[in-house]
């Protein structure tokens, strides 16, 4: 049962990074005066988010791999 609670909690947290970063693409590009759609700006969030999650996750396997030579 904790699998899927830890799953749940995993997925919520990534929803609402997604809203936050979305909501900052966009009002960013309006303050800029660039108008993107909300599309536009929800599939950038989601390209941010991978990639700062997948370095995240290379950097914990690193530091994990460091303590364990050293």
């Amino acid at each position: 049962m904790s699998g899927i609670r830890n799953w749940r909690r995993q997925a919520g947290s990534l929803l609402v990074w997604w809203a936050v970063v979305t909501l900052v693409l966009v009002l960013l590009s309006a303050a800029l005066g660039r108008p993107v759609t909300l599309v536009g700006c929800g599939a950038s969030a989601v390209l941010l988010i991978a990639v700062g999650e997948a370095v995240n996750g290379l950097r914990q396997r690193l530091r994990h791999r460091t303590r364990r030579a050293g």
